[in-house]
């Protein structure tokens, strides 16, 4: 789901960056998510990393979604 060419450079990655996991949630109005998160370092500066989050599972894609449709 992610695209091909993140496929691609995840096979061929040697190994995952160090943190990376899943984190559980409790939204006040979208109630509990499981967010899948990946850490990583930006060049030049190791006091700063972006952090992605994207919905770990079905309930929770589907959670946010009802979120953001409600809130607009």
């Amino acid at each position: 789901t992610a695209g091909a060419e993140f496929g691609r450079r995840f096979a061929s990655a040697a190994v995952l960056p160090a943190g990376t996991g899943v984190e559980r949630w409790r939204h006040p109005e979208a109630g509990v998510l499981r967010l899948a998160y990946e850490s990583l370092a930006v060049p030049g500066d190791e006091d700063h990393r972006l952090v992605v989050y994207l919905p770990a599972d079905a309930a929770t894609s589907d959670a946010l979604s009802a979120h953001v449709m409600a809130s607009a």
